[in-house]
């Protein structure tokens, strides 16, 4: 998997999406999130439109007062899902947020006179931009079982496994995961 060309802002990691939604993909925005190694991928409006356009959401320019809407939307997603992953249901009023969040969504949620398909309307504003992943999120979270639903043990990003036999361990093998076993080697190997 290839990593999306985002303006690393002197951070020396990468961005891939490797949540396999467009929902853990967003939330993967913060890399090492709550540590002192934590990195906004979402701190330049640059790197939003790359975002976007990846994963097919048309939007207008982003601009930098546009920000604040999208890092609310994003922790929105996932104050929603992290707690799933760990077995756990969110916290009530994280939910009740949320739904005021979905309403406005799916608003905008019509059916195409053209094909009799499911559309969005157009977006009037930025943040409307990402009403499909506010929609992919509460689908996620309303799937009932939540077994697939993952965190990297390596760098705390969100995943759902996709693998036939549900054992999946870091959301890209090729990074986490190689890392994760060096490290397990080193301690083995350690004088």
């Amino acid at each position: 998997m290839d990593a999306l060309p985002l303006d690393p802002s002197g951070y020396t990691g990468t961005y891939k999406l490797v949540g396999g939604r467009l929902s853990l993909d967003l939330a993967n925005t913060i890399s090492w999130p709550q540590t002192d190694r934590e990195h906004d991928w979402f701190a330049i409006p640059a790197n939003v439109d790359v975002w976007l356009e990846a994963n097919g959401l048309d939007s207008p320019p982003i601009s930098e007062s546009d920000l604040p809407a999208i890092h609310q939307i994003r922790k929105a997603v996932s104050d929603l899902l992290r707690p799933l992953t760990s077995g756990e249901r969110p916290d009530p009023k994280v939910i009740h947020d949320y739904n005021s969040l979905l309403s406005d969504a799916l608003s905008r949620k019509c059916l195409s006179p053209e094909d009799l398909t499911w559309t969005w309307a157009p977006p009037e504003r930025v943040r409307q931009t990402l009403d499909p992943v506010v929609l992919d999120a509460a689908e996620l979270a309303a799937a009932g079982s939540h077994d697939r639903l993952k965190r990297c043990p390596s760098c705390d990003w969100l995943f759902e496994d996709q693998t036939r036999n549900g054992q999946r361990r870091w959301c890209d093998m090729a990074d986490c995961g190689s890392r994760d076993k060096a490290r397990r080697y080193y301690h083995r190997h350690k004088a």
